[in-house]
Formats: structure tokens, sequence, C-alpha cells
């Protein structure tokens, strides 16, 4: 009896695991927004930023600035990251960046690591809800540039 038990048992758990497994295999809802995510956006968030976030989850944000943010700082800055996504959110981190100078002041003032909960998420827009819970940044995709100067392959 003990061994018929036994037997039962194991075979529920054993078909419990492929139905996991089976129900694993498809994509979860972070893995669906992190295929969707990679990419070149833009936002105008305190000067153009551009960032590229690349499949194997690293990536890059590009920073022009002009005026009074360009002489405290530089008219550019690049800052190279590790990223991911858990929980619907987008987790950031800045491994390095330059000048080198201007971005470590940055990263000890502001930290290294961001958060931020997606809001959005189509082929052309990325809304982002910053740590604070308040500030949004508003991200397009980046058009590639025959498309955004309107010529196409034929064109060229």
């Amino acid at each position: 009896m003990l061994r018929t038990l036994g037997i039962t048992f194991g075979l529920l758990i054993a078909s419990g695991a492929v139905c996991a497994t089976a129900a694993g295999a498809e994509p979860s809802r972070d893995e669906h927004l992190r295929q969707r995510v990679i990419g070149a956006w833009q936002d105008d968030y305190q000067g153009r930023r551009t960032k590229t976030l690349d499949e194997d989850g690293t990536g890059t944000m590009v920073v022009e600035l002009d005026g009074m943010r360009a002489r405290l700082f530089a008219r550019r800055l690049t800052f190279e990251m590790v990223w991911s996504i858990e929980n619907g959110r987008l987790k950031k981190r800045t491994v390095r960046g330059q000048p080198v100078v201007q971005v470590q002041m940055i990263l000890r003032s502001m930290g290294d690591r961001v958060e931020e909960r997606i809001l959005e998420l189509t082929d052309d827009r990325l809304l982002l809800l910053d740590q604070d819970g308040k500030t949004r940044y508003d991200w397009r995709r980046k058009q590639e540039e025959s498309e955004a100067d309107g010529s196409t392959a034929g064109e060229r």
C-alpha cells in the first residue's frame, strides 16, 4: 500500500513538473517586455538622451547637453550600463562612462542604479515611471537614419 501511494505521489509530482515546464515554455510577461524593449530609444529629458539596450543585457546612454548644463558637466556624456527587467520594471546599473570625472561625479550624487516601472511599451513608445513615483520619461523608438531623413534604401 505504501509503495502504491509512493508511486502515485511520484507520478503526481512528475506530472506537475511536466505541466509547470510546459506552462513555463510560454514567455513570461517580463521576457515579453525584455524582447520588446531591445533597441535604441530617445527622449528630451534635460537634454537629448539616446538609450540603446542590447540583447545581451548591456547598453549605453548618450546625453547631449547645452547651455549651463553643458558648461557644468560636458556637452556629451556617455554611460555604459547593464540592464534587466524584473516584475515589470526596467533595472539599470551604470558600470562606467565618459568623460570619466564628470560621470563619476554624477554617479556619486545620483547613484549608479535605477529602477523604473514600465507604464507602456509599444513598438514606438517606452513610458517609464521614475522611482520617485511622479516623474515620467517618455521615450520614442529611434528611427534609422534613412527613415529619419525621409529617404529609403532605393534613394541612396
